[in-house]
């Protein structure tokens, strides 16, 4: 083994007791070809079911990609294997984004892949990308970032200003929101949880900076596999059996 898989493999063990966020994603593929002996610590929240539907729809050729809350790198790394030019990755925890500097040694991702360990600053410049990935994580502010003196009326404002936000950053973004501020099932963002309830509150938000060009929501096909779909009539429906997790809706705005 290499010394940069070495390092590699030191980098992902050190996720495992890392943060309450610890081995969240599936790992994505190149690092699983590079380690294929290790084993995440969580299950999959369906990153792949989740990229499928942003690869249908979303051109990376030649594209570069800003990913906000990047964990161990999944969706980023996936992206540029699936041809983006390059990625730029912004995470707070110090375990994943040393896990992301050692996967751009040991993939040989020097020229492409761009690790920033700290949280993402919304007003900040960042340069402009052409996608923005903000998946699963301005339901966090007042908590894992932000001002944790922030009433739960002050974290939803502070949600859309930040979708707002990203507008200066990116050409395209793909959204995803949790229902629970904080992660907190007594910290309902919407009276009733419901997926409509989040996609009037997207639209809403975003109204004259964004256009909601896409929303896939979670089903399972006949095997009982998750799939994404585009939103309908049909679909629209909150499905408690799937968990909360997969009732977020994807938004993709241009």
């Amino acid at each position: 083994m290499s010394d940069a898989n070495s390092a590699l493999r030191s980098a992902f063990e050190a996720t495992l007791g890392g943060s309450k966020h610890a081995s969240y994603q599936e790992l994505a593929t190149w690092v699983r070809e590079a380690l294929p002996d290790i084993v995440p610590l969580r299950s999959s929240r369906h990153e792949s079911a989740r990229l499928q539907y942003m690869l249908d729809r979303i051109d990376l050729a030649g594209k570069s990609v800003l990913d906000i809350g990047s964990n161990c790198g999944f969706f980023a790394l996936e992206m540029l294997r699936h041809g983006a030019a390059r990625a730029t990755c912004y995470e707070g925890s110090a375990d994943h984004a040393g896990f992301l500097d050692a996967a751009r040694d040991a993939l040989e991702l020097a020229g492409r892949l761009q690790v920033h360990g700290r949280y993402f600053d919304f007003d900040a410049g960042h340069g402009r990308h052409d996608v923005g990935l903000l998946l699963n994580v301005l339901h966090h502010v007042g908590d894992d970032y932000g001002d944790r003196s922030l009433s739960m009326e002050a974290a939803r404002a502070e949600i859309a200003r930040n979708l707002v936000l990203m507008r200066r950053h990116c050409d395209e973004l793909v959204f995803q929101l949790g229902f629970n501020w904080k992660g907190d099932r007594n910290l309902g963002l919407f009276p009733e949880g419901t997926i409509r309830e989040m996609v009037d509150f997207v639209e809403r938000s975003s109204r004259g900076t964004w256009q909601v060009r896409h929303v896939g929501v979670a089903e399972q096909d006949a095997s009982g596999a998750v799939v994404y779909r585009d939103l309908a009539p049909a679909n629209s429906h909150r499905k408690d059996a799937l968990g909360e997790f997969l009732n977020r809706p994807i938004f993709i705005l241009g």
